[in-house]
């Protein structure tokens, strides 16, 4: 793990107390926060480096007036709207895609660079 970090992703703004599963300050998830003291370095260095692209995440599920739900799909985190759809945010060189799929199989992807977040929000929730 790296020395300048704190010892903890903790910025003392958690709502999983008021029943989040993942966290709207620090963006880990519940789990992660009960476990944390218990985590060896290689699982804490693996949460941190999740939490640039869950606090993404977090963003767009606040721009659709959701709490942001976690899954795994294929061994990929994926965020989960109330309907049962999901997405995520995929990078790939100087391209930032916004994936979204559904329980049938459906897919659809808008790049989003440029785009703002309220634009990815709405193109979210109307798929």
């Amino acid at each position: 793990m790296s020395t300048s970090r704190p010892d903890s992703p903790c910025i003392a703004l958690c709502s999983t107390a008021l029943g989040d599963n993942v966290c709207r300050g620090c963006a880990r998830t519940f789990a992660e926060i009960s476990q944390w003291c218990f985590m060896g370095e290689d699982e804490r260095e693996r949460v941190w480096r999740s939490l640039p692209q869950r606090q993404r995440l977090l963003q767009l599920a606040t721009a659709c007036a959701v709490l942001l739900e976690l899954d795994k799909l294929d061994g990929v985190e994926w965020a989960r709207l109330p309907n049962g759809s999901h997405y995520r945010l995929d990078e790939h060189g100087n391209e930032r895609l916004l994936l979204w799929r559904d329980a049938a199989g459906g897919r659809a992807q808008l790049p989003c660079r440029e785009l703002a977040l309220e634009q990815a929000a709405q193109w979210l929730l109307a798929q």
